[in-house]
This record gives C-alpha cells, sequence and structure tokens, in this order.
C-alpha cells in the first residue's frame, strides 16, 4: 500500500511517498496548505499538484494511492477537521483520507509515534505531548493576543517594547533602541510608531525583530539578555506542564522544532536552570523524523498498520537516498 503524508504550512507544503513496510520513495515541497476556510479550493489545489508530484518523481507506476494523509496548520479544531476531511474525500485523491493539525504529524514524527514532547516555537508557540498510555496533551498555542509566550513575536515585540521604554525613561538603556531606529529608518524610535502599527502588526512581521534581540544579546546588552532568558523560561514552562500532568517519574523525552530554536545556545542554559528548579526531568533529543513522514505514520496509525522497529528502520535508512527538501518549521498554527 502506498502512503501519502502532508505537512502543509502557511510558506510552504512538504510532502512524503512511502510504503507501508517504511521504505521512502519520494518527498517534494509544494504551494502552501495552511487551512483557511475560504481558500479550501486552493488549497485542495495545491495538495492534489502536490500528490501528482510525489507520484511522478516516485519511481513508481502508481495508479492509485492508498491513504492521503493531510496534516495541515489551522486544523486544531474538529470543525475545520472534518471540512477538509470532506474536500479532499471528495476529490478521490486516495482510497482513504486522513486529516490532522500539522502539529501532531510533528510528535508523531519526532519520536516515531512513542511518547514524548515537542516543543514549537516559532512566529507562535505550542507544546504537545504524547503520553505512555497513547493520549495526546498539549499546553499553550492560543495566539498572538492570548499566549506564544516565548515566540518570536513575543521577543520581537518586546524588543521593541524595551527600546520605547528606553525613550520614556521607565526602561534600561539598550543598544535594542538604536538598532531598532536604525532598522526603521527613524531618528527616534517613536517616530517609527506609524510604521510599526501598519507594516508590522501582524504576527509574522512583528517575528522579523526577534533575531535583532538575539544578536544585541549576544553582544552583552543585559536588557536584550533578560528577555531571551523570560523568553527561555516561558517556553520552558510549556514543557514542565505537560510532564507534571503526564506523572512521569523518568527523564521524558524533548524535541524541539522551529525556527527559535536555531538560537539554541542561548535558551538552552535558561530553560534547563527552569526545569531543575522545579525538578522537572527532561531528556533533549533530536526529532526521528520531519512532520511529513510522521503524517504519514499518523495515517498508518489510523488504518490499523502496526509501526513495528523494522519499518522505524527502513524509513531512517531509505530516507537518506531521497533528496531532501528544506523543512518549514514556522508555521505551527494549532489553536
Amino acid at each position: 500500500m502506498y502512503i501519502i503524508g502532508i505537512d502543509g504550512g502557511g510558506t510552504k507544503s512538504i510532502g512524503c511517498l512511502i510504503t507501508a513496510e517504511g521504505e521512502v520513495l519520494s518527498r517534494c515541497s509544494g504551494k502552501p496548505a495552511n487551512y483557511r476556510q475560504d481558500a479550501e479550493t486552493d488549497i485542495l489545489s495545491h495538495i492534489t499538484e502536490l500528490v501528482h508530484q510525489l507520484i511522478r518523481t516516485s519511481g513508481r507506476d502508481i495508479s492509485r494511492v492508498g491513504v492521503l494523509s493531510a496534516c495541515l496548520s489551522g486544523l486544531g479544531q474538529e470543525s475545520a477537521r472534518r471540512r477538509m476531511r470532506n474536500v479532499l474525500g471528495d476529490s478521490f485523491l486516495s482510497d482513504v483520507v486522513f486529516v490532522e493539525s500539522d502539529a501532531r504529524a510533528a510528535l508523531q514524527g519526532a519520536f516515531a509515534g512513542e511518547p514524548g514532547v515537542i516543543l514549537i516555537a516559532g512566529t507562535g508557540s505550542i507544546a504537545f505531548a504524547k503520553a505512555p498510555d497513547g493520549s495526546i496533551h498539549r499546553c499553550g498555542g492560543w495566539g498572538y493576543l492570548l499566549g506564544d509566550e516565548g515566540s518570536g513575536f513575543d521577543i520581537g515585540r518586546n524588543g521593541l517594547r524595551a527600546a520605547l521604554l528606553d525613550l520614556d525613561g521607565r526602561g534600561a538603556g539598550t543598544s535594542l533602541r538604536q538598532r531598532f531606529e536604525t532598522l526603521l529608518g527613524v531618528k527616534r524610535i517613536d517616530q517609527a510608531i506609524p510604521k510599526i502599527y501598519s507594516e508590522y502588526a501582524q504576527r509574522g512581521a512583528m517575528a522579523t525583530f526577534a533575531p535583532i534581540v538575539f544578536e544585541e544579546a549576544r553582544k552583552g546588552d543585559q536588557v536584550a539578555q533578560k528577555i531571551i532568558i523570560k523568553a527561555a523560561e516561558h517556553l520552558a514552562e510549556l514543557v514542565a506542564t505537560l510532564i507534571r500532568k503526564l506523572e512521569v517519574r523518568q527523564p521524558f523525552p524533548v524535541a524541539f522544532i522551529g525556527n527559535i530554536f536555531k538560537q539554541r545556545d542561548m535558551l538552552i542554559q535558561p530553560m534547563k536552570q527552569f526545569w531543575n528548579t522545579l525538578n522537572t526531568q527532561v531528556e533533549i533529543v533530536e526529532p526521528a523524523f520531519p512532520p511529513d513522514i510522521g503524517a504519514a505514520l499518523l495515517a498508518m496509525q489510523f488504518t490499523g498498520i502496526r509501526l513495528q522497529k523494522t519499518v522505524v528502520q527502513r524509513l531512517k535508512d531509505s530516507m537518506k537516498d531521497v533528496t531532501g527538501v528544506a523543512q518549514d518549521t514556522d508555521g505551527f498554527d494549532s489553536f
């Protein structure tokens, strides 16, 4: 049986075509497929195009796909999943259609179906856990108005806020003020307020300021360092909350996913200090598979295919022979 797994994000989608025995036949990038009700027609078109691309590049004469697993950002609610399931089901792209959120695919892929916690931090932030009994739990991910602590949006906004507090005299002096003034092309940071509200109010745009905060923290700016430490503590809290809920005693595996963790060297130490304070035992691991493979693994579980160790190993071995694709780790959106 042939299985297609798709990780649909806001900037692009990534798909894989595998066999039930664990052989990866192809992996390809496609157009965005993050779910919005007003974009269902475009999503179907993009997924159809990606499915055909995966079949063409597989090197196999495939007339029919057994299972299509579409794990897309924006599918955190069952009502949205139901709508997308109906859209894909009516397309006859495969015998069986499975629909879930991209975060669930990331969780399944990170631990090859085994228990663990994924901590996702890109534009937003969220944590998911699979308990030893197989139950799924989440923490955070409530969007930039109500949550996303420790995310790129959060760090960028706090960096700008610190620059304005410096201008007011309500906060400590910080090199962030001059960096933002230079970037935004103004003599004083308050002159950039109209531009910020008109061009940077969206969370993705605000998150582009986060690298500046990391850069100034590396240079020794204490205000920037405090922002990064606080972000790390917020992210660590997501993990600690889930592990406490699972009531596990031994060190529990945690995998990091998202662009914020390109700066993990600055985040790890304050995260570990936070966990030590709460006596939370964590084992940091690398994800076993990317989310598109995780989407395919979810489909295997859904259809009753047992994920044996030989299948997992075959997946790892055959991944090496397939042309890699750049992973979009910043589009997770599950609220």
